[in-house]
């Protein structure tokens, strides 16, 4: 087959999918999914089990000679967030690709809401109609439920829920042998775990009615969206109406109406039970059933990567990066400066850093978050932003990358990694690297407003053979910044070998 052709696969806690697509045209040549659940008790925080390993194995043995016999030589396999949670998953990769041949890609659940993301707004027909509204996309996983909140077409928020279908499904297993009434009791479980994450959304989001833009949800795409058809609109009265016939169905009739097989159909329940939740939570006013995956998401990634896509979604990073920030309040104005300042270095520097266009947007995004280690205390504040982003997802970022911008704000202010950077060692010389660099222009960037007095409006950089001189256009009086200036501005030196120079250049003489 033509280069254009790419296979991806997928490998999730309850099934794994194999898509060939045509990268150039978006067409789907081939899909298989295959229902070995590799990890289906990681919940109760299990190991994977070693048979499932086996049956795992040969499912992508034979997705390997489907691939090969469509001719395809350009393939690549994930494994989901959730399945990278499981005790034993590092252990279980790598014999997935001692068996196989085959390497897992662990994507965070950051990265599945981004590109399910795009892969709505390229294939949703309505998508600009309906974000201009007050919008959720809400996308269920296994065990997490994704949410991307826009308005205006623009991101507001993006949060993950620790709650899925599969998951629940286990609580209510239990609760079948422990509990008189165990669907009440399920119904109460749900609702507490759902208004205790939703109380920290933001404000504007809390209060607003949305349209619903609902992806993983395969039940109700199997019942409601027409042969043919990638997607389907319903009113809430349709869903309740479904809900009331699904609620006390057999599993023989869920089996026959949902087309589902007898692993799937346990989580018709949990997963109505939840969505019920969801679009009261939500304030929802319409449903959106699309038919599209994280795997759709990854081979559109994949287009866009290889050229043939030219929409650009790291706008979503950046305002999922400022949702984060307002919700550690950080200094606005402050963070604006550096952002500013930051980019402008990056730009004017390429000579000096030689870093990639993904490592820009990885500094813009520490220079918004940097400070959010203030909202705990502001004394030695960037130690608390380390651990904070440590613990923090971002929408389109990947573990490695918010460990990345951790490190990066731990070192923003007075400590420098020349002698920190044996706690990484986990990374290889080029990510080491990778941060001591940017941390040097995030350093300089923050230097310039150390006051958080915005006293400068705007910079220049100029490289000479032995420095790099850095003039502020400023009428006030800069004796602090240049003090601030001149402490932090010796880990640049350190990194790149040249001595910044600070100068100063009034705008009304």
């Amino acid at each position: 087959m033509a280069d254009t052709y790419f296979g991806a696969i997928l490998v999730n806690v309850t099934s794994m999918e194999l898509s060939i697509v045509n990268l150039k045209t978006g067409q789907q040549a081939e899909h298989v999914k295959s229902t070995v659940a590799i990890g289906e008790n990681i919940y109760n925080h299990e190991d994977i089990e070693l048979q499932t390993v086996a049956d795992a194995s040969e499912a992508l043995r034979g997705f390997l000679q489907i691939i090969k016999d469509y001719g395809v030589t350009h393939y690549k396999v994930w494994g989901s967030q959730a399945l990278s949670a499981a005790p034993n998953a590092d252990f279980i990769a790598d014999q997935l690709y001692v068996r196989t041949g085959l390497r897992l890609n662990w994507i965070s659940l950051g990265q599945e809401s981004l590109v399910r993301n795009e892969a709505i707004a390229l294939k949703f027909t309505n998508y600009k109609k309906v974000t201009k509204h007050h919008t959720a996309i809400i996308g269920l996983n296994s065990g997490s439920t994704t949410f991307s909140f826009f308005h205006h077409q623009k991101l507001l928020a993006s949060h993950n829920m620790k709650l899925g279908p599969t998951r629940i499904k286990e609580v209510l297993q239990t609760l079948r042998a422990t509990a008189p009434n165990p669907i009440a009791v399920l119904d109460d479980y749900i609702n507490s775990k759902v208004d205790d994450f939703y109380r920290f959304v933001p404000d504007e989001v809390q209060d607003a009615k949305h349209q619903v833009i609902l992806i993983g949800a395969t039940p109700l795409n199997n019942y409601f969206i027409p042969r043919g058809k990638s997607s389907c609109s319903l009113t809430l009265e349709e869903f309740h109406a479904f809900t009331d016939e699904v609620m006390n169905a057999s599993d023989q009739y869920l089996m026959e109406q949902l087309q589902l097989n007898e692993e799937t159909v346990s989580l018709v329940l949990p997963e109505v039970l939840l969505l019920q939740k969801l679009f009261a939570t939500v304030h929802a006013n319409q449903v959106h059933l699309v038919n599209l995956n994280v795997l759709d998401g990854l081979t559109t990634q994949e287009a866009r990567e290889a050229g043939y896509i030219k929409e650009d979604f790291d706008s979503q990073i950046i305002d999922a990066a400022h949702a984060l920030a307002d919700r550690y309040q950080v200094e606005p104005q402050h963070m604006y400066l550096v952002e500013k300042f930051a980019l402008h270095l990056f730009d004017q520097l390429k000579s000096l850093h030689h870093l990639s266009t993904r490592d820009r947007l990885l500094l813009h995004v520490a220079a918004i978050v940097h400070d959010i280690g203030g909202f705990i205390d502001t004394h030695e504040h960037y130690l608390h932003s380390d651990y904070v982003l440590k613990q923090s997802e971002l929408l389109g970022l990947s573990t490695q990358e918010m460990q990345i911008i951790a490190a990066v704000s731990r070192y923003h202010s007075s400590r420098t990694p020349g002698g920190e950077l044996s706690r990484f060692r986990q990374l290889s010389t080029d990510e080491r690297l990778r941060i001591a660099k940017l941390a040097a222009l995030l350093r300089v960037a923050d230097a310039l407003d150390d006051a958080h007095q915005q006293t400068i409006e705007r910079i220049s950089v100029s490289v000479k053979p032995t420095q790099v001189v850095i003039t502020c256009f400023s009428d006030d009086d800069l004796a602090l910044v240049r003090w601030a200036f001149n402490f932090k501005a010796d880990f640049f030196t350190d990194v790149f070998g040249l001595q910044p120079v600070f100068k100063q250049r009034r705008l009304h003489k």
